[in-house]
């Protein structure tokens, strides 16, 4: 008789995975996990192949941030709100419901390329589709993963473990995103996109024994329940200082992608690699790689880590990299002045979310982490039109510089928070 084996077996899956991917031993959590690692993947090639053809299309650094601030706008206006609809139903839905607009937006664009009819209003109308969609699916993505979990213990693992493959992703998604484009044109990456995301959805559908959402005050409105958000995140000082911290690099910080395709074909020029879009692939390997590491370290974290230092470091890093890049015109010296970036960037947000999910009570977990989406990703609409605007005006290093500084001044600020105290580890 032939010995039975499992498909786990087949596939090698250990029954218990090691302690820095501990979070992976529980089955809803592990589905979604390998379902995003696939779907992020080609999430990161459109956002490399879609920051192209807005360049091709206009050639205008103020039409690249306009299409960032519109992805960004209705994460702005409406994820905390979205967060009353997160905490109200199934969280798996709205995922599920979230990231079939995404594939659909994706296709549409694909269609247009393949066709060769796409026009820039065509990239801002889907912009803003994705901006509606990102409202709905980021705060629901987040709260979901201490419902996938169930052990707190495990969460701040299961943080670092997603951020690990969105960064992951983002040193994969570029590199192939910029063979694509050089070997077959822009539309394939935007084809690969839509697909991707099926791995996610039959990963959601396939989860069993979620916690269902808890019950609301059967008198509580939708703005009611709101203001308790509200209340609730700014009466806390531990996460209200989080949420002030993520703003200025919010603002001013994180604009400096949008004006990467500008460093890479115009300032950042070497006859080694004569295509921008080459070039800008590989700073944004560069920039996922050392995100990776740093996802991979925060994974790694316990109780006894002193998340105030890795928190603040990350802060003071991520400004000190991109005033780097400011000053910078070697194209070989941007690669480690990314891979630093993104390891600082990666060390303060994921410990930021780690911190906010881990002292959110449950009932408003969804909302707080609506206020750190809008906070986060909304607030960039902001930094994408300032910096647009400043690197038309003054040009792309003036622009970024400006952002650095004031990430190094909110991180050095940082250190008088006396709320921040409560995260260094206590000796007994």
């Amino acid at each position: 008789m032939l010995e039975k084996r499992t498909l786990a077996q087949t596939l090698h899956i250990p029954r218990q995975w090691p302690y820095m991917f501990r979070a992976l031993n529980h089955r809803n959590f592990r589905l979604f996990w390998f379902g995003q690692l696939i779907s992020l993947i080609g999430s990161w090639m459109q956002s490399l192949a879609l920051q192209w053809l807005v360049y091709q299309l206009t050639g205008s650094a103020l039409a690249m941030g306009t299409v960032a601030a519109l992805t960004s706008l209705p994460v702005l206006l409406l994820s905390p709100f979205m967060g009353v609809v997160v905490d109200r139903y199934a969280k798996r839905w709205v995922v599920f419901w979230a990231q079939m607009g995404a594939m659909i937006s994706s296709l549409i664009l694909a269609i247009l390329t393949f066709s060769d009819s796409v026009q820039y209003w065509h990239v801002l109308a889907l912009a803003l589709v994705n901006g509606v969609v990102n409202a709905v699916d980021m705060p629901a993505r987040q709260a979901f993963t201490s419902e996938m979990i169930g052990n707190r213990d495990d969460l701040m693992n299961a943080i670092g473990l997603n951020a690990s493959i969105f960064n992951g992703a983002r040193a994969i998604g570029p590199a192939v995103a910029a063979m694509l484009v050089s070997a077959v044109g822009l539309a394939w990456a935007f084809l690969l996109n839509g697909l991707s995301f099926i791995a996610v959805l039959i990963g959601l559908m396939m989860m069993t024994g979620l916690i269902a959402p808890a019950p609301r005050k059967s008198n509580s409105s939708s703005v009611s329940d709101f203001m308790d958000g509200a209340r609730y995140s700014l009466q806390t000082p531990l996460i209200r200082i989080i949420l002030v911290l993520v703003l200025v690099p919010s603002i001013l910080g994180f604009g400096y992608t949008s004006l990467l395709p500008i460093f890479a074909d115009q300032i950042l020029v070497t006859p080694l690699i004569p295509e921008g879009s080459t070039r800008l692939g590989a700073m944004m390997v560069a920039n996922g790689i050392g995100a990776l590491l740093a996802a991979l370290r925060v994974a790694r974290t316990n109780a006894q880590t002193d998340r105030r230092k890795l928190l603040l470091n990350g802060a003071l890093g991520f400004g000190l990299g991109i005033c780097l890049l400011a000053f910078n015109r070697s194209f070989w010296l941007a690669l480690p002045i990314m891979t630093f970036t993104g390891f600082s960037m990666v060390s303060f947000l994921a410990t930021a979310n780690t911190i906010l999910q881990t002292t959110a009570i449950d009932r408003l977990r969804g909302r707080v982490m609506g206020f750190y989406v809008m906070t986060l990703v909304g607030l960039g609409l902001v930094g994408s039109l300032q910096a647009g605007f400043v690197a038309e005006h003054w040009g792309t290093p003036i622009a970024t510089g400006i952002g650095g500084l004031a990430c190094v001044i909110s991180a050095l600020l940082g250190l008088r928070s006396k709320a921040l105290l409560t995260l260094v580890p206590r000796n007994e």
